[in-house]
């Protein structure tokens, strides 16, 4: 997979994320989600420094999932309990292909 195609992707999985958090009202995450897709979205508008981008919303995103009360705590709430490991899993999903496309750099 090119630089390109990763950083498309990382844009798509990167946006699910955002799209659940708007959804569970997390406003707190969203900002860094933000953040990352903006960096994301200058890179592919303009073709520009594609890896150093994709090395940059690494840094961000590890960032953000390190330390207590991270970004890597947070998870999707159901009074259902089978519907909350089936949400939290899919979550959990996304997050794995996003450390694996950022691992690959």
């Amino acid at each position: 997979m090119s630089d390109l195609d990763k950083l498309a992707r990382l844009a798509d999985l990167f946006t699910q994320i955002r799209d659940i958090l708007i959804q569970e009202n997390e406003n707190n995450w969203i900002r860094g989600i933000n953040s990352i897709l903006n960096q994301i979205n200058y890179s592919l508008e303009n073709n520009e420094k594609i890896k150093d981008t994709i090395k940059s919303i690494g840094n961000t995103y590890s960032f953000m999932n390190n330390g207590n009360g991270s970004f890597s705590d947070f998870y999707i709430w159901r009074e259902d309990f089978d519907e909350r490991v089936v949400e939290n899993n899919k979550f959990i999903e996304i997050k794995d292909k996003i450390g694996s496309l950022i691992a690959n750099q």
